[in-house]
Order: C-alpha cells, then sequence, then structure tokens
C-alpha cells in the first residue's frame, strides 16, 4: 500500500500544479496519434468546498468504475468489469455519472452525435453459388431384357440428346415364343382372360408398350428393342457397342436433364432470414446483361459447422439452354427487418462480451450504455434495448471521450492516494 502511494504521489509531482491554485494540465497520446489535454480547475484559494464534511473532508455520494460511470457502488473496492479500483464521485461534481469534457475540445477534436431513431433495416447480400445439374432430373438407361446390341447411334458422353431419341437397337431372343403364342391365342378367339394373360407376361418380360401395339396392330412377331432416351438432357455415361450382349439390369447409359436446373450456394447462418418471400436474383459472368430468377428456393436441413453456413438449392428455368452446369454464378438476397431503434454501426463499441455506446446527456456529459445488438447492415444497426428514441449518440471521437474517461479516474485515484500518504 505505501508503494502504490509513492507511485501515486511521484505521478502527482509529474501533473504538475493539479492539486494548487492554477490549472493542471495532463497530456495522453491515443493510439491513433493524438494528443489529448484534459485540464482540471483548482479550487480557488480562500474559498470553503460547500460539501465539505467535519474536517474538510469531501462528501462521497458513491463510488463508480471510469470505464463504467453508470454503475454505482455504495462502498469502495475492486471494480467488477476492470482490474482497478473503484472510484469515488464527491458530492461537488454532481450526481451526473458521465464524463464532462470542454466544448472547445469536442469541437476541435470533431466529437459528433446522430439521434437514435426507429426504423427498418435493408439487407442486400451477394452470395457466389455454381450451376449444377438437377439431381431430380436423372435417368439411368436400361434394356429391360436380356439379348445383344445391334445398332447403336452415333452418340458420345457429353452429347444433348432429346426425349425419344433412339440411342441403341437390340434383338431379344425370348421374345418370338411369348409373341407367337400370343398371337395364337388371338386368332383361335381364346378366352379373353387367357388372352389378358398372355399380353401381361409380354409386358412384364419388358417389352414396351409401344412395341405390343404394333404386334397387335400388324399380327407379326416384333424381335428388335429400339431403346430410346427417357428425357431431354446431357449423355455423361455411355456403354455400348455393337454386337456386346447385355441383361436387363445392365445400365447403357445415364442422362441429366438440363431443364430445370440448379443453382446453389452457402449462405452464412446470419443471412439465412432473407431467404423466402421474395424471388432470388441470379446473374452469371457468362452473361453479364441478363438476370435469372429462381423459380423456388430450398433451404438443406443441416448447416455446415466448420464454415457456419447453409447450403442453399434453387431451382432456374433453363428452357433456353443458356446455364451449363459447372458455370459460376453470384445470388442476391435482399430484404427488410422488422421496424427497431437504428444506431450507426460507427458509434457501436464492441467489447466482446457486450456491447456498448456513448450518449450525451442533456446536462451535455457523455455517458456510456450497454446495448443488445440484434443486426446490422451496412452503416446502420439495430439494437434490442438500452436506449430511447431521440437520444444522441457519438459516432465520431470516442477516443477522446475514452481517454478522458481514463484519465478522470486516475486524478481521482490520486487524489485519494495523496491523502492516504498525508
Amino acid at each position: 500500500m505505501r508503494y502504490k502511494s509513492f507511485r501515486y504521489v511521484l505521478l502527482l509531482l509529474l501533473v504538475g500544479t493539479i492539486f494548487g491554485g492554477g490549472a493542471g494540465v495532463f497530456r495522453q497520446t491515443t493510439p491513433a496519434g493524438f494528443a489529448v489535454r484534459a485540464a482540471r480547475a483548482a479550487p480557488a484559494s480562500g474559498h470553503a468546498d460547500a460539501h465539505a464534511g467535519p474536517g474538510g473532508e469531501r462528501t462521497v455520494l458513491y463510488w463508480y468504475d471510469p470505464m463504467y460511470p453508470d454503475r454505482r457502488f455504495d462502498k469502495p473496492g475492486k471494480s467488477p468489469f476492470m482490474d482497478m479500483e473503484l472510484v469515488p464521485r464527491y458530492a461537488e461534481d454532481g450526481e451526473g455519472a458521465g464524463i464532462r469534457i470542454d466544448p472547445v475540445q469536442t469541437q476541435n477534436l470533431a466529437v459528433r452525435t446522430e439521434k437514435v431513431k426507429r426504423g427498418r433495416l435493408v439487407f442486400s447480400r451477394d452470395i457466389p453459388a455454381n450451376v449444377e445439374f438437377n439431381a431430380y432430373r436423372l435417368a439411368r438407361v436400361q434394356p429391360r431384357a436380356d439379348g445383344f446390341v445391334e445398332k447403336t447411334y452415333d452418340l458420345a458422353v457429353g452429347d444433348t440428346v432429346e426425349v425419344g431419341q433412339a440411342l441403341v437397337e437390340i434383338t431379344v431372343p425370348a421374345w418370338p415364343a411369348d409373341q407367337s403364342e400370343y398371337l395364337l391365342l388371338r386368332s383361335q378367339r381364346a378366352a379373353p382372360e387367357i388372352v389378358r394373360g398372355v399380353r401381361e407376361r409380354l409386358r412384364l418380360s419388358g417389352m414396351p408398350e409401344e412395341m405390343l401395339k404394333i404386334v397387335d396392330n400388324t399380327g407379326r412377331v416384333q424381335t428388335g428393342l429400339t431403346v430410346k432416351a427417357p428425357l431431354g438432357g446431357v449423355i455423361t455415361s455411355l456403354d455400348v457397342y455393337p454386337g456386346m450382349n447385355v441383361d436387363k439390369g445392365m445400365t447403357l447409359a445415364t442422362i441429366q436433364g438440363t431443364n430445370p436446373v440448379w443453382v446453389t450456394a452457402d449462405v452464412p447462418e446470419r443471412d439465412i432470414h432473407l431467404v423466402g418471400g421474395r424471388r432470388i436474383r441470379v446473374t452469371v459472368p457468362a452473361y453479364p446483361d441478363r438476370a435469372f430468377f429462381a423459380e423456388s428456393a430450398t433451404l438443406l436441413p443441416k448447416a455446415d459447422q466448420a464454415t457456419r453456413t447453409v447450403p442453399l438449392r434453387l431451382t432456374l428455368d433453363n428452357s433456353e439452354g443458356l446455364l451449363k452446369p459447372g458455370l459460376t454464378a453470384s445470388i442476391r438476397l435482399r430484404g427488410e427487418s422488422e421496424e427497431s431503434l437504428l444506431i450507426p454501426t460507427q458509434s457501436l463499441i464492441d467489447l466482446g462480451d457486450e456491447q456498448r455506446v456513448v450518449v450525451r446527456a442533456a446536462d451535455g456529459s457523455f455517458v456510456p450504455k450497454r446495448v443488445r445488438v440484434l443486426r446490422a447492415s451496412r452503416d446502420a444497426t439495430a439494437v434490442l434495448d438500452g436506449l430511447e428514441e431521440g437520444e444522441d449518440v457519438v459516432v465520431s471521437g470516442l477516443f477522446l471521450i475514452d481517454s478522458e474517461a481514463n484519465l478522470r479516474g486516475a486524478l481521482d485515484r490520486m487524489r485519494a492516494n495523496s491523502r492516504e500518504a498525508e
């Protein structure tokens, strides 16, 4: 304790005449390189302290932490917020918990305030995305019957095919016997249920309805099967050659549909509230003069814990064929928040576990207040509580107020320790 008192006495001597008849001046350089001066005028000689107690001691109203002057304590001790001792507030300083600064200083150092207002935040986010195949539009082409390849067409992986386009012709040796039995029963006018049973057996053996109709109309046995594309799109795999044997479970080709297509993106958690309610705009660098709009948007149910994002899938019409899977894209999310109290984002002081702003009180002093932040957009931040509409929050010059708060706490501690040393 004696060592601390000695240090404060030395610091007191460096400050100069802070307890003498003139004005003490303390200079502190901020991290930005500014020199901040805070003057304290000493009481005029010969005038007694109007609030002095017995023996000339000043009356203490309460104790406080200079960094949190709005918190009051009824006895001295260690601050629960900072690693420092609480500072007394004396009666002659008044009841206010704010920091008072010379108006000339606030003007010279451009301390600027803006009023707390009520309104809505407008959000606009551009998120990188990719054009992908629509997994719902996928077909695996199989022969549905054992046989061998009679003919292939000039097709390869990457080619585009139309729905119903011929892919390969196959001969099925097992069909002629079944078709002959069917035609014989029809010609002999067998019982209808028997004829229908044989026809159904042909269908279940893999013979398409189109081929059965040809047998019904012509009365001739059909052995050749033309395998066609069940949907239009791009061939992504093709494994068929003339003369090869095939079985009914073999995949001859895979076709990916290209209309509609998917556009996928990873949306940050804080922006998922912007998905839904509006048509989402999509742009691609390949067509800078075009804008595409999603027909539907789906947020997938599982978030990525590593990136703190949620996968988003958009479905887009691609009847023109402009959106090629693999292209890069950008999606724009837009939206508005609920009406709330708004402050300039620049006025927010983030202390990690809490956020604060500095408010200019009606008496001209500056008072820090704790706030709860909802969301931020561009230059504005929405707060849940801690402020009232119309209050003035400091936007620029916060370093001056912070320096003044630190200085005031140091000087008050020096005064207290100098009295202990005496």
